[in-house]
């Protein structure tokens, strides 16, 4: 709504400057071009002005998606563990990746197998002695995307967590030295997550914004008890 006035705003100033070739309407249409470029405008290197846009639309169907938790090309189970961090650490130290220049890194290589459910697919890579896993849980109305993931470091733990994150588009400032460019990324961040423990085996649904969480029959769970939580 606020660009479609600036737009509107923008066009008055060319008509008012047409009809009256005074200082204010000069004044008023720079105004107005700074203010549609207000959020936009990251810098400026050497002669080229970049527009960056960081109010990001979000990605909602990942049917069609470029990445996705459902479908092919699928995200590296390895990105969403670096998201939900060290469990000897407290709090969140990477809270977003650049999914177009990570899924098939170097740094998260290893081998993906995707295993067929009665809903969406559990999605697994191998990391040196262990695994890591998830399975797409569900998208809230606003359009987080909800995620229950599993990671093994090689002995018998499996710790559990679920994981509110977003999925955007956006762009970046990529330079080889000489020029510069605007390249465009695929954007996952995390919004929250809920951890439960160590071989949590209770259920975890979405529906009608109420995240439902089971109480755990597992051995070191952190869930004792049901718990529901609106997610919107």
């Amino acid at each position: 709504m606020y660009r479609i006035i600036n737009y509107l705003a923008f066009v008055g100033c060319i008509i008012w400057l047409l009809i009256d070739q005074s200082p204010e309407p000069v004044v008023v249409l720079l105004l107005t071009v700074a203010g549609f470029f207000r959020d936009d405008i990251h810098g400026v290197i050497g002669k080229n002005v970049f527009t960056l846009t960081p109010k990001n639309q979000l990605i909602r169907d990942l049917e069609s998606a470029r990445y996705s938790f459902i479908t092919p090309e699928f995200i590296n189970p390895q990105i969403l563990d670096d998201l939900s961090g060290w469990l000897s650490d407290t709090g969140d130290q990477i809270v977003s990746i650049n999914i177009s220049e990570s899924n098939r890194s170097n740094r998260y290589h290893g081998e993906i197998k995707v295993e067929e459910t009665g809903s969406y697919p559990v999605v697994t890579s191998s990391v040196d002695e262990g695994w890591v896993s998830y399975k797409y849980i569900g998208r809230s109305f606003s359009g987080v995307h909800i995620v229950q993931t599993w990671s093994n470091g090689g002995g018998s733990g499996v710790f559990t967590n679920i994981l509110l994150v977003t999925l955007s588009s956006d762009s970046s400032l990529e330079s080889n030295g000489l020029s510069y460019s605007k390249k465009s990324r695929y954007v996952i961040k995390l919004i929250g997550s809920l951890p439960l423990g160590d071989r949590y085996q209770g259920q975890v649904k979405y529906r009608f914004g109420i995240l439902s969480i089971s109480p755990c029959v597992g051995i070191k769970s952190l869930r004792q008890s049901g718990a529901r939580i609106v997610v919107l």
